[in-house]
């Protein structure tokens, strides 16, 4: 079903670094198109500072803007983004959640690698992820 929504996240609600962001998206097969500053489909239209490009290389009618306190908000609607099965009725709020999780994995990635940690990811079979820690 199509809803034009405009979804954020306590995750992503600020200090987000962008480019922990963009390896996030590459890890569910999405990419940012940071040309697009307007999104629409038939439901709706909305400015963006970058619109989000599915797996199949096709600029979505979903993009994300930069906040005052530069968190991410999540503006359009995915019906017809070709974002893949599990995404439903409540699509953006889907979507946002497994970016903020991708997005919550790569910051944690980040920083014990700062720290000379190893991070090793585990995704159990109820689809819970797991990060291991080994000291380098």
């Amino acid at each position: 079903m199509s809803v034009w929504k405009k979804i954020e996240s306590n995750v992503l609600g600020a200090n987000v670094n962008e480019k922990i962001l963009e390896a996030a998206l590459k890890d569910l097969g999405l990419s940012l198109d940071k040309s697009v500053k307007n999104i629409r489909n038939s439901w709706g239209t909305d400015t963006c500072d970058a619109a989000i490009v599915n797996s199949q290389g096709r600029i979505t009618a979903m993009g994300i803007r930069w906040t005052a306190k530069r968190g991410v908000e999540l503006v359009g609607d995915t019906f017809g983004g070709g974002f893949g099965h599990g995404i439903g009725d409540k699509g953006q709020e889907t979507l946002m959640n497994k970016i903020a999780q991708a997005y919550q994995v790569r910051h944690i990635k980040h920083k014990m690698q700062l720290n000379n940690w190893n991070v090793e990811r585990q995704v159990e079979q109820n689809g819970k992820i797991k990060l291991v820690l080994v000291q380098a």
